[in-house]
């Protein structure tokens, strides 16, 4: 077969290899169709195999030359050896014949010589290519009949990439618009940030377009500079031309192209057209004859030429693909999805960070669950990566400069690069980029920065430039924000208020980190620290919800990069930053983030300790503030050793702060059911208010009133307790007229009002209440606030009390799912809601589900409140009903014997009567609902649910007269409920 080549031209040669490399394509299809799968080296072949035939077909048949007759002999040789191989390999036969092809095909022999022919293809291909940008077709133009017209297309990538189908057709769209329009040019603009894959973009569709038969000149031109652009219309005269025609200047070959053209459909790529500042005539390079021109370019302005198409990150699959081509992922092994998703989320989709972090995963063999790890860490090196076939290339200072290879990075510098004019400092606007830069990449207001320009003493140098005549200069800072807008360093809006926002991509934002200093970092992070504490300590009563969850966004990202550097200097809660630990803890606790607010001010007080002493007022107040924190966030018992060393040291201390530190542990020990230490503890506090008779203070007095009105309820003091909401609701709303915090202070009084009418089974009135209440929470706190969802708790717990399942079952699976991510599943409130989810579980008849639950709220409650409380009791009530009306009788008395002496309760002969079959459980239903009928109204929904399981025991042992009392008193108490209800 060789000696049959040598004796034809190389169209037959040309021929001959396209036929035997279609028929080891389809030998090799045939093969996966009936095994289902492709081993690892045919698929690598396979995938070549295309892109060789496709090169072959395009070749220039009138092409005799040597070197392209020696390239095809020697390809054909070994796609035809190839072919020889794999169809002795591949059988012909069933199954088991495919499975031993397979592992043949696997096996070392073969897998080398696999290796190699892919390796030479691979060379084939390049070599083709390479001949094929620089062969000619012919233009049929009768003045110059040998003249050779090409298209004008870098050379295909040496490894190939993804194709964004979604993209190019969405260019192609684009383009089609224009058809309707009839006349001009047809521009569409790629816009987007550096690393976006735009020119990729634009050649894959400048390809695409060569290749089809519409015969569409594609021509391709550098658009950085005037300069750049007038070399390739040179470069493209003089190889079209030859040495035919004689040029006088850069004019006469322009003038040549444009000529050209003019006979010929064709679409023109004017790549990296970045600059438009200092290169605003590109229109003089357009053709005078009607065409298509795609321009690539992260300048806003280049919109204002034609039709945009906006290029951003690649979406999941696109993106998954990327990674898994560049860090070699075999592609039978199943790529880690979560995982993956995780890397794109990092690396913000952008396409050519991707590419790099693909680069360094395979460089450096790493899993791609440390990639993450290693990313944060060294994210300047990852962001530096690239392999030796890298594409992104561009000549940085003058066309004679070799070429460079660019990551993001670089990308970022040169857009950077193009902010120094006149009018502008690059110093300050960096400054404030970098500032930006640690704090949430999305929605930063310029209200932060001039609030701390404007409050600053000295003003930073850097901020002065944002300043006139003392004042903000709205228009210079909007100035430059439009200027980072244009050159795709970054996004922004203007909110309805008059507000502007800057947001910042997430890979921008660690190239702003990374590229200043680690030694120099402290000094930004400072910064950013000092103008979130002065913006959240000016801003307290005119907050919105939304923007006090931007605030929020900004601090999370502020004090993790704070974190990560671990300033020993610069200690968040001592020395200069004491007061900021304060504010930042205290917009914590506000947004219901207790577990930060806590190490917030365990390192104030630390501080204060260290400094001013244990019984300093600033070091009680601190103190004070934790346990409110410690309370909120569920460790009661923590606040309480904590508050009651603070009281017991200084008891000798008479003054206001002392008085709250007492208000607080009552406070604490209303939360571990010690109500009359609570009562008595709030009653001393409210004598030492008397005596001090300061109208300034009344606010807090009926803060009193509320707390001491919880207690009262849970002592059973049901008047009293009535007296106190109502007095403490009358005060709010007497404060609302001048203190807009008064009218949630009046709904928190309401709330304890509704307590009371849901104790006393008026539970139609609590519903009101409570929806109300929730419906003001919601709009104060927001929808997923700690407040807000124990809210909803409450109503829910009202709406199940009147049997209203749906809806009660509906909000408490909503509070349990948002409380359980915000404070943990063993929270207090997490718990609750829980428990009272199981409860309308339970009342449904869905015992097993409910048991399930039950077990799981046992076991949080007994670590976060100890056995002995109300509410541990409660649990234990309910788990040994759901055993019991399963028919597991024996099962609940050792559940509950078990407890009960774990809980120091023992079962002695002299104590329980000789009939009792289940002392464990009458002693815990019998406590119950001594329990329940020292505080709830008769006919309470939880007093007949503890009346009801102790009726059934009776049952069981034979004591039907004691059950009989019970039944009576079970139904008398349902028609008091039905008559309330009414």
């Amino acid at each position: 077969m060789a000696e049959a080549i040598a004796a034809v031209g190389v169209s037959a040669s040309i021929v001959q290899l396209v036929t035997v490399t279609a028929k080891l394509i389809q030998r090799i299809n045939e093969f996966n169709s009936r095994a289902g799968e492709m081993p690892k080296a045919l698929r690598s072949i396979h995938t070549q195999l295309p892109f060789l035939l496709e090169t072959c077909q395009k070749l220039d048949t009138g092409d005799d030359s040597e070197s392209i007759s020696a390239i095809i002999k020697e390809c054909h040789r070994e796609i035809e050896d190839l072919y020889k191989t794999i169809n002795k390999i591949l059988p012909d036969g069933g199954d088991q014949k495919v499975s031993r092809a397979f592992k043949a095909i696997k096996s070392i022999r073969y897998q080398e010589r696999f290796d190699n022919a892919l390796r030479k293809i691979e060379h084939f291909k390049t070599d083709l290519i390479l001949h094929c940008c620089q062969s000619t077709t012919e233009l049929p133009n009768k003045s110059r009949p040998t003249q050779k017209i090409t298209h004008n297309l870098p050379p295909a990538p040496m490894v190939p990439s993804i194709t964004r189908q979604k993209l190019l057709r969405q260019i192609r769209q684009a383009f089609s618009d224009y058809e309707y329009k009839g006349s001009g040019h047809n521009i569409v603009i790629l816009h987007g940030m550096g690393g976006q894959g735009k020119t990729r973009l634009a050649l894959d569709y400048g390809r695409q377009l060569s290749a089809e038969p519409a015969s569409i000149l594609v021509l391709w031109f550098n658009a950085t500079s005037r300069q750049s652009l007038k070399r390739g219309f040179e470069d493209i005269a003089d190889r079209w031309n030859g040495r035919r025609r004689r040029f006088t200047d850069a004019n006469s070959r322009m003038d040549y192209v444009n000529e050209v053209l003019g006979e010929r459909k064709w679409l023109l790529i004017f790549d990296n057209y970045d600059n438009p500042d200092e290169f605003a005539d590109i229109s003089t390079f357009m053709p005078p004859s009607h065409g298509s021109i795609l321009i690539t370019s992260r300048h806003a302005d280049t919109g204002l030429l034609g039709k945009v198409v906006r290029i951003s990150g690649m979406d999941e699959v696109e993106g998954i693909e990327l990674l898994r081509h560049r860090t070699e992922q075999d592609l039978e092994e199943p790529i880690d999805q979560a995982t993956a998703i995780s890397v794109l989320q990092t690396l913000g989709h952008l396409p050519l960070a991707i590419d790099q972090a693909g680069a360094y995963i395979r460089q450096q063999k790493l899993p791609m669950h440390m990639f993450l790890q290693q990313y944060e860490n060294q994210k300047k090196i990852v962001l530096d990566q690239r392999h030796v076939y890298w594409d992104y290339r561009k000549r940085l200072n003058g066309e004679k400069e070799a070429e460079t290879p660019l990551g993001v990075l670089t990308t970022w510098e040169l857009s950077l690069q193009q902010i120094e004019s006149v009018n502008m400092t690059r110093s300050n606007v960096e400054h404030l980029l970098t500032v930006a830069a640690f704090l949430n990449h999305v929605e930063v207001s310029e209200r932060l920065f001039k609030e701390y320009a404007q409050r600053s003493r000295p003003v930073p140098e850097w901020l002065r430039y944002f300043k006139s005549r003392g004042e903000w200069d709205a228009h210079g800072y909007r100035k430059v924000i439009s200027k980072l807008l244009t050159l795709s360093l970054a996004q922004g809006r203007n909110h309805h208020t008059g507000d502007c926002y800057l947001s910042l991509h997430p890979m921008i934002k660690d190239w702003l980190q990374s590229r200043i200093p680690e030694a120099d970092r402290s000094v930004y992070i400072k910064e950013a620290i000092d103008l979130l504490a002065n913006y959240i300590e000016t801003n307290v009563q005119e907050r919105s919800l939304h923007e006090a969850r931007d605030i929020l966004g900004h601090l999370d990202a502020c004090l993790s990069s704070y974190c990560k550097l671990k300033m020993a200097s610069c200690r968040l809660g001592f020395g200069q930053l004491r007061k900021h630990g304060l504010i930042f803890s205290g917009f914590y606790m506000n947004r219901g983030r207790y577990r930060e607010a806590v190490e917030g001010l365990q390192a104030v007080l630390e501080h204060d300790i260290r400094v001013y002493g244990q019984k300093h007022t600033l070091t009680l107040r601190t103190t004070r503030y934790l346990a409110d924190a410690l309370v909120h966030g569920g460790q009661y018992h923590k606040a309480h050793d904590m508050l009651s060393e603070a009281f017991n040291d200084s008891k000798d201390v008479a003054d206001l702060e002392m008085m709250h530190i007492v208000s607080a542990l009552a406070m604490v020990l209303t939360k571990l059911d010690r109500q009359a230490e609570a009562e008595r503890y709030y009653g001393i506090v409210l004598k030492g208010y008397e005596l001090r008779k300061d109208p300034a203070k009344a606010c807090e007095v009926y803060l009193l009133y509320e707390r001491l009105a919880e207690v009262k309820l849970c002592l059973g003091k049901h008047g009293e307790a009535e007296i106190l909401y109502i007095e403490a609701h009358r005060g709010y709303e007497q404060y609302r007229a001048y203190d807009g915090d008064a009218t949630l202070d009046m709904l928190r009084a309401a709330v304890g009002l509704a307590h009371l009418h849901r104790t006393l089974g008026r539970y139609a009135e609590a519903e009101v209440s409570y929806r109300e209440a929730w419906q003001g929470y919601k709009m104060y706190y927001g929808a997923d606030h700690p407040k807000t969802l124990s809210m909803l708790t409450n109503l829910a717990i009202s709406c199940r009390n009147q049997e209203k399942f749906e809806d009660a079952d509906s909000y408490l699976e909503e509070s349990v799912k948002v409380l359980q991510k915000s404070l943990g599943p063993d929270h207090p409130d997490s718990l609750r809601a829980l428990m009272n989810l199981s409860i309308s579980i339970d009342k449904q008849g869905h015992y097993k589900e409910a048991e399930t639950k039950y077990w799981k709220i046992l076991k949080g409650r007994e670590k976060k409140l100890g056995l002995n409380h109300p509410h541990t009791r409660r649990t234990l009530e309910r788990l040994a009903h759901m055993l019991w009306m399963q028919g597991y009788h024996d099962k609940a008395e050792t559940l509950v014997r078990k407890i009960l002496t774990k809980a120091g309760l023992t079962f002695d002969a002299s104590r329980l009567a000789s009939t009792d079959k289940f002392p464990a459980l009458i002693a815990l239903y019998t406590e119950a609902r001594q329990r329940d009928q020292s505080r709830l109204a008769p006919n309470h929904v939880d007093a007949l649910e503890t009346s009801e399981p102790l009726r059934l025991v009776y049952v069981e042992q034979g004591e039907y007269k004691k059950a009989n009392e019970l039944t009576n008193q079970i139904q008398a108490a349902h028609k008091i409920l039905e008559l309330a209800n009414k």
